[in-house]
């Protein structure tokens, strides 16, 4: 059954790249908090770190990008105070696209470090469910509200986010998400992540060999 986009729901303000209720949304938290990401790369234009990665400074992109996660207090003092569990799901196309390799995977550390559950599946292992249910980027809040993420595909901005609260939809969605989380690996652990950092070792190496070559 398809579940996405939803056609019941109450549509929420979408102001530069986000959500202008998200953190009305996270205060009210007790349980947990999910999100499934499916984009391989989100337009961050006018945040400092994802304009470094676009003009390729790659390390200034990611020292700038785990800042900007470390200093978001508000959110994880909250997830502490209440013991709100934070997943996020994170739904990998080969190959890796440059956004997810220099860029957010820096992001995402700092994420774990910060106490978040950060999980990795390839997409052609949903392949079933993606047909099935049209499934894309959602958050869940404690199992009782979706938000329904819809992106500009061409641009990868954010133009619409839907409120779900209907239960039985709510409940739809939950599954979809318990599914995946079942499926996925911890980041650290995905051999997607993994991978990619073994071949850019091995890159590096080529490196140092071909220049201590000449």
């Amino acid at each position: 059954m398809r579940i996405y986009p939803p056609t019941d729901y109450r549509p929420l303000d979408v102001v530069g790249g986000g959500i202008s209720e998200f953190m009305q949304l996270f205060r009210q938290l007790r349980h947990r908090w999910v999100k499934v990401e499916f984009l391989q790369e989100y337009d961050e234009s006018g945040f400092s770190g994802y304009e470094a990665f676009k003009q390729g400074y790659y390390e200034e992109a990611a020292r700038l990008v785990r800042e900007m996660v470390k200093g978001q207090d508000e959110i994880y003092s909250h997830a502490r105070r209440y013991g709100v569990a934070m997943t996020r799901v994170r739904v990998c196309r080969l190959p890796l696209s440059s956004y997810l390799l220099n860029y957010e995977f820096a992001a995402y550390r700092a994420d774990i470090e910060c106490g978040e559950d950060i999980r990795f599946i390839d997409e052609r292992e949903i392949s079933d469910l993606i047909t099935e249910t049209g499934i894309s980027d959602f958050l869940v809040f404690d199992d009782e509200k979706v938000v329904a993420l819809i992106y500009d595909l061409a641009s990868s901005t954010l133009r619409e986010a839907r409120l779900v609260e209907r239960p039985d939809l709510v409940e739809q969605y939950v599954r979809v998400a318990d599914r995946l989380i079942a499926m996925s690996t911890p980041m650290l652990n995905s051999p997607l992540y993994l991978e990619s950092r073994q071949g850019r070792r091995q890159e590096a190496a080529c490196t140092v060999r071909n220049g201590s070559a000449r």
